[in-house]
């Protein structure tokens, strides 16, 4: 490496320990020399006063008192510019310039002492020459520490106070002396490196606790970041849960809306059961009621659905035989079968499984359904088939001859509202919420489904569930609603017209005294002259009273538990709870005509039976 290069690295080394060109730099290396300055002034004046004193005193040199003059005036120009300080939210240009000042004190305040070894001490006398080493050791020692942060400061104190005395030493012609300048210089060498050192440690400390400070301020950004995207998070929680009570509030408003009209229907056709009908009428009822109850079962897919989405739907597996579900699926689909030309057919199982009989029941629904609606020739072929070392499980598969499936579209088409050849959305073709319904029931009851297909030749579905070895409880025979209700006096509230009047035709049919009311504060006015046996409310009304509290008034007023019959469009747990502190039957819309007869008639007997029941204050039994 050539001299020059030397001299170049050298002044770069020098010149990245005082940063002008970095303000936040510079601002720390002055707080470390302002933190000791007024210490260091101080200092400097004693030491000024006790030297100029004894100098005199042993050399009677008047000119020392004007030299302690003016070493004081320049300490005391140190204590001002430590007044004048910048403040920590000063501009770069206040640091540059309070830099430029604290050289000019360094600068000063060495060149004194070393004016003074350079005017008292031509003629070296023992005294003189000690005073001065003396002081300059201990000068030379606090402005290393005073000056250390800057290493420019040091260096300019310590070869300006320092370098004067060297020079008259060795220029004495006494070798006592010359050794002493050789010494002193050797001195100030030595403390050259220390003062070198001495800052590298203080920039390194800057340094660290700016990558600190750093690391702080990432650390506070980060937490601060978190922290709102937790808020975010939290928001969107909320604004997710509103949305699903939302949804939950809408669901339970359709509910209500689209099971009343069939809740009427099916009050009309038990009506007409009643009456004096033809082979070929009841046949038609009979298709009528099928329809009513198939409307009414999709109906329940989707609002089960959006439940299987929400995660609120509690599958209830219990052992069943296959073959009568696959039966009574293959003659529903067999007319829609005929009309396409396609043939619809079962194999004959004895397989038992073990789980949520309806939910089973409505995927096997929706894969016929789509089997159908994608097939043009052949047919639909389901059955059941063993798995499993010992059998353990049953599988449903619904095979079909139509376009097949390409296998990229395998999955997709699992999702909502994802069709096949259907880009014009014709309705006639569906939705696309037949597979997702499929799968997202499945995945309630933690069974799988899987498809096979082969683009032009057709396409498999498997419903993978486990099989029970238990035995079937028999199927409940259906029940029959022919019969009086003895002259009972039955008090129905209904907002719904259509309902009022079917409601009052079938029980009247039944032997029923029926009375109607459209509200609460319309069926209070009426017990003044109709006293109910069994009240039959609708759970939602116009107005503020709901049916179970028309149920409670109305025991209040009989001062006796009058039997109480909810209906309503809402499946929720809560109407369960609410009707089971109350006392009364719930029954869910739409309610068959046999059903309502079997639970009006047991109502009646039990409160034939009882005479009954006291009422508390609340409208309950007691």
């Amino acid at each position: 490496m050539s001299f020059d290069d030397r001299a170049a690295r050298l002044r770069e080394q020098l010149a990245s320990f005082v940063r002008f060109d970095e303000p936040r730099y510079l601002a720390a290396q002055l707080a470390l020399v302002n933190r000791n300055m007024p210490v260091g002034m101080l200092a400097t004046l004693v030491i000024t006063v006790l030297f100029s004193g004894m100098h005199f005193r042993l050399a009677g040199d008047p000119r020392v008192i004007g030299w302690a003059m003016a070493s004081g005036l320049v300490g005391l120009a140190g204590l001002l510019v430590y007044r004048m300080r910048p403040r920590a939210q000063a501009s770069p240009q206040a640091f540059t310039r309070h830099a430029r000042l604290l050289v000019m004190v360094a600068l000063v305040l060495g060149g004194m002492w070393g004016f003074f070894a350079w005017v008292f001490m031509k003629t070296p006398e023992p005294h003189t020459t000690n005073l001065v080493i003396g002081a300059l050791a201990g000068l030379n020692a606090g402005g290393m520490v005073l000056f250390c942060a800057v290493l420019p400061l040091s260096f300019i104190f310590l070869i300006t106070s320092v370098t004067p005395v060297a020079l008259v030493l060795l220029g004495s012609g006494v070798p006592a002396d010359q050794l002493m300048g050789l010494a002193t210089l050797t001195y100030m060498v030595t403390m050259l490196g220390f003062g070198y050192q001495a800052a590298r440690s203080v920039r390194q400390s800057i340094d660290l606790r700016f990558v600190n400070a750093d690391l702080v301020e990432r650390l506070r950004d980060q937490t601060q970041r978190a922290v709102e995207a937790r808020q975010v998070a939290e928001d969107a929680l909320l604004d997710a849960e509103g949305a699903n009570r939302a949804k939950g509030v809408f669901l339970a408003a359709a509910s209500h809306d689209l099971r009343q009209p069939l809740h009427a229907l099916g009050l009309f056709a038990g009506t007409l059961a009643g009456t004096g009908l033809s082979g070929r009428q009841r046949a038609l009822l009979g298709q009528i009621d099928a329809s009513a109850q198939a409307a009414c079962d999709m109906l329940g897919t989707l609002l089960d659905f959006s439940k299987v989405d929400a995660g609120v739907v509690t599958p209830r597996p219990h052992p069943f035989a296959l073959q009568p579900m696959l039966d009574r699926l293959v003659q529903e689909f067999t007319p829609e079968a005929q009309v396409h030309g396609l043939s619809l057919r079962s194999r004959p199982t004895p397989a038992v499984a073990l789980a949520d009989l309806a939910l089973v029941e409505r995927i096997v629904r929706n894969l016929l359904s789509n089997a159908l609606r994608y097939t043009e020739r052949g047919g639909v072929l389901v059955g059941c088939r063993l798995r499993g070392a010992r059998g353990e499980r049953v599988v449903i598969e619904v095979w079909d001859t139509g376009v097949g499936i390409p296998r990229h579209q395998q999955k997709a088409i699992f999702q909502e509202f994802h069709q096949l050849g259907n880009a014009e959305r014709d309705r006639r073709k569906g939705l696309g919420l037949g597979l997702a319904i499929v799968d997202g029931l499945a995945r309630a009851m933690s069974v799988s489904v899987t498809v096979a297909s082969v683009p032009g030749r057709g396409s498999v579905f498997r419903l993978v569930l486990p099989r029970s070895r238990d035995a079937v409880m028999p199927a409940p025979t259906p029940l029959a609603y022919e019969g009086d209700l003895g002259g009972a006096r039955v008090l129905v509230v209904d907002d719904d017209e259509a309902v009022r009047s079917a409601m009052a035709d079938l029980l009247t049919q039944w032997g029923a005294w029926c009375e109607v009311a459209e509200s609460g504060p319309e069926a209070e006015a009426l017990l003044a002259r109709f006293m109910p046996q069994v009240v039959l409310a609708d759970y939602r009304l116009r107005g503020p009273s709901n049916g179970r509290e028309v149920i409670e008034r109305v025991r209040l007023h009989a001062r006796r538990a009058i039997p109480g019959v909810l209906v309503t469009g809402d499946t929720s747990a809560e109407r369960l709870r609410e009707a089971q502190a109350s006392g009364a039957v719930l029954l869910h819309k739409p309610v068959p005509a046999a059903q309502l007869h079997a639970v009006l008639a047991d109502l009646l007997r039990v409160e034939r039976l009882s005479g009954g029941a006291q009422v508390d204050t609340a409208g309950r039994r007691s």
